[in-house]
């Protein structure tokens, strides 16, 4: 990765930490921001408690209910310590960053050919996410992973993730069970599956249990992982009643992942005429869309600073304290923003960095 692109990233990462929205709003967009900074093909963050079990999570991959299940009975319930005494292990280091190479001897037992196989993981890098009240509590554990074919994480990629790891503690030290307030419109991912009449799935993409099982809203976990197939089936039932019954066939839910839209079609000729395609859009919050936004436009990196802070409303007072100079200075910034982008109001900044 480039200086530059290097550069870039850490301010969109910084960006997002700094909007002071809840954690779960922010990590599928965190996680891709991340991994800008550390190359990797996924991630995921789990929360856990003192003892060190998992009490919530959000992955780019994630298992479906029946394989969680069965990684619930046969790995994680049959040896709750494995996991556990891991984690508490990372937490105890004096290093928060840690990356390691599954071994030939891992992959070929059963945990690997029913777990980690299945989400491509090969490599894993380890961050564990303190509070910044006190930069002791851990909140959770950070992962990122590269398949068996990438190149393994290294130093420099280690010492990447320790530079950011403060902007993280900031950003997910809030509960991940708190409901979103912050407007949410703009669609920020979709997906699609087909129901029959019972409900049953007849076809779903890749990302369609993941939005649906954030959607439902209840904890992600092992503990959890027994009663979710049954749980998140009667809900998307639910749904889909819901979504036919609704004006324009539309259904809105909030979780504390954010708010998702459900539309329903009726489909002729497929399950005796009786089946439902039901598609579920993840809408952003709108800081985080012009947060993106302004990552995808061409300017500097204060220039992005000081975009985002007049798309999201800020007087040059309020930006001027925040970058610590003058309102004359502040001013000047928001004269070359807009010379930059060719507009001559703040309403234009705000309606760039949406289309962006």
């Amino acid at each position: 990765m480039s200086k530059i692109t290097s550069q870039s990233s850490r301010v969109t990462l910084r960006q997002l930490c700094n909007l002071g929205l809840p954690a779960p709003v922010l990590l599928p967009s965190l996680l891709p921001a991340i991994r800008a900074v550390v190359p990797a093909t996924h991630a995921a963050f789990f929360y856990c408690d003192e003892q060190g079990n998992m009490v919530n999570m959000y992955a780019e991959r994630m298992l479906p209910p029946d394989a969680m299940t069965r990684y619930y009975e046969r790995h994680y319930r049959a040896d709750i310590s494995a996991f556990s005494s891991a984690y508490l292990r990372l937490v105890a280091a004096s290093d928060p960053v840690s990356h390691r190479t599954i071994s030939a001897t891992e992959k070929a037992g059963e945990y690997y050919r029913e777990v980690l196989s299945q989400l491509a993981v090969g490599h894993v890098m380890y961050g564990i996410v303190r509070s910044p009240d006190n930069g002791r509590e851990p909140i959770g554990q950070l992962s990122l992973y590269r398949g068996v074919g990438d190149a393994p994480f290294t130093a420099v990629d280690a010492g990447a993730l320790r530079d950011v790891m403060h902007y993280l503690g900031r950003a997910l030290m809030a509960s991940p069970y708190a409901q979103v307030t912050a407007p949410s419109e703009q669609i920020a991912e979709e997906a699609m599956a087909v129901l029959d009449e019972a409900g049953e799935l007849l076809f779903a993409d890749d990302a369609w249990m993941r939005l649906s099982r954030l959607a439902r809203g209840e904890p992600i976990s092992p503990r959890e992982s027994r009663d979710e197939p049954r749980a998140l089936h009667e809900f998307l039932r639910g749904v889909a009643i819901a979504a036919k019954a609704a004006k324009k066939s539309l259904h809105v839910v909030s979780s504390p992942w954010g708010q998702f839209a459900f539309r329903h079609h009726s489909l002729d000729g497929i399950a005796g005429g009786k089946a439902t395609a039901l598609v579920v859009s993840r809408l952003a919050t709108e800081p985080v869309r012009l947060t993106e936004g302004a990552s995808r436009l061409d300017l500097s990196a204060q220039q992005r600073e000081v975009a985002l802070m007049v798309a999201l409303g800020m007087t040059n007072a309020e930006m001027a304290e925040k970058l610590g100079v003058s309102v004359n200075t502040a001013g000047y910034h928001v004269k070359q923003v807009f010379v930059k982008l060719g507009v001559h109001d703040r309403a234009d900044v705000a309606r760039l960095l949406r289309q962006a």
